[in-house]
């Protein structure tokens, strides 16, 4: 009891010297002359121990600025680390010490994602919190995701894995899945290279025209929602005896080599506004998101962010939105990102991504050998099996939308694709 006691003293002390530091008190001089500081109300203070938390309530006093708390948050870490989160409005405020926080990197691991994606239409991977809690979001509620970033913070390994864990669940989702993932810089995607319905780009032209497609499926998809009175291409799917409208990802690698391509980024904008509800959707990954890579109307739509280290706040506050108190600059952590969903504006998650080599690593699976299941082949008329993409494709004058019968937008023989 008495030590309970004792390091609630000191918890408390410590805390008013934040509050103070902070400059939230308010000053009072009695009858007598006496000078008194009045501090915040603090409510209670609670340790979980299951999750290592400490968890503290406390109210401001009226005429009190709450914008000292978000202004200063780093003396709150100064004092009781670096790993606290701050929550509250006008008055009341939580703030929440995290003792044991998620550090370590993990390496992927598809089956412990699995029961979250479980839940999803199109589940898309993100990380774990500071609890271990594993996060994942369905890509048919929020559809655009921007992933930014320094070299080497980490945005490789996190798009490795979130389309590796595409591929390894793509028997879950009914109506399919076609990804078109775009690789100037021809470094990370020839891993996803022969995958069943996985095309894979690193010229313009390819880009331009796996663009053609999409905007010709928008145009009709467009058309099957009206013709049938629907909200969105899954309730279509669901009937009977129709042709199913897979999901469509698009997912570009370093955006900034496309800088200047205006009549690419006008497609991009009418798949990011008109998307959603056809089943086709975006995923754009890069160093910088500026004004003059991504406009502003592109980026509006792109509300699922992963903030990975930038070089200041002001590179921060480019990807995750000015005026906010979350910064990336503060990530110091290879993996590590910040977190902004469509829901939680005002409230940021710091995860820390699985990490997934392209190769196999000691004790640990590399993205080649766990999609080699999931490679297909074609048979050519000479007999022999040879492996068909993009690269093949580009080297023929056929367009998306003037091909073979049975014969897939890229040139891959739908009846022959195998595992």
């Amino acid at each position: 009891m008495l030590k309970n006691w004792l390091e609630k003293r000191n918890f408390k002390g410590k805390l008013k010297t934040c509050f103070k530091h902070s400059e939230l008190f308010q000053t009072y001089t009695n009858s007598g002359g006496k000078i008194t500081d009045i501090y915040p109300t603090i409510h209670s203070i609670k340790n979980n121990d299951e999750l290592n938390i400490t968890e503290v309530v406390f109210t401001l006093q009226n005429g009190m600025n709450p914008k000292n708390i978000t202004k200063n948050e780093y003396i709150f870490k100064q004092y009781f680390g670096r790993h606290i989160e701050i929550e509250g409005d006008l008055k009341k405020f939580v703030l929440r010490i995290f003792h044991k926080a998620q550090e370590e990197t993990y390496a992927y691991n598809f089956e412990e994602f699995l029961p979250l994606m479980k839940k999803c239409k199109l589940p898309i991977i993100a990380g774990k919190d500071k609890l271990g809690n594993l996060h994942v979001f369905d890509m048919t509620v929020n559809p655009m995701l921007l992933i930014a970033g320094e070299t080497g913070g980490g945005k490789s390994s996190s798009i490795r894995g979130i389309l590796t864990a595409l591929i390894q669940f793509r028997d879950m989702i009914s109506n399919g899945l076609e990804l078109h993932l775009v690789d100037f810089k021809r470094s990370e995607f020839h891993l996803f290279r022969y995958v069943q319905d996985t095309y894979v780009m690193n010229q313009k032209k390819d880009l331009v025209r796996s663009l053609d497609y999409i905007l010709k499926e928008i145009e009709e998809r467009g058309n099957i929602l009206d013709t049938h009175e629907l909200t969105h291409i899954y309730e279509y799917n669901k009937l009977d005896g129709v042709q199913q409208k897979p999901y469509i990802i698009l997912c570009i690698d370093e955006v900034h080599m496309l800088e200047g391509e205006k009549e690419i980024f006008h497609s991009i904008h009418t798949i990011s506004a008109m998307g959603r509800a056809l089943g086709i959707y975006l995923i754009m990954a890069t160093q910088r998101p500026d004004k003059d890579v991504i406009d502003g109307k592109i980026k509006s739509n792109l509300t699922m962010r992963y903030a990975f280290a930038h070089a200041d706040k002001i590179n921060s506050d480019i990807t995750l939105g000015r005026g906010v108190k979350a910064d990336a600059s503060t990530i110091v952590k290879e993996g590590q990102f910040i977190y902004r969903s469509k829901k939680a504006n005002k409230k940021f998650e710091v995860l820390q991504s699985p990490y997934l080599p392209p190769e196999d690593e000691e004790y640990i699976t590399g993205a080649k050998t766990i999609l080699q299941p999931f490679r297909i082949k074609k048979r050519e008329s000479n007999g022999n099996d040879d492996i068909i993409d993009m690269d093949d494709f580009s080297k023929h004058e056929l367009t998306p939308f003037n091909l073979h019968e049975n014969e897939s937008i890229f040139g891959v023989l739908d009846d022959e694709k195998t595992r």
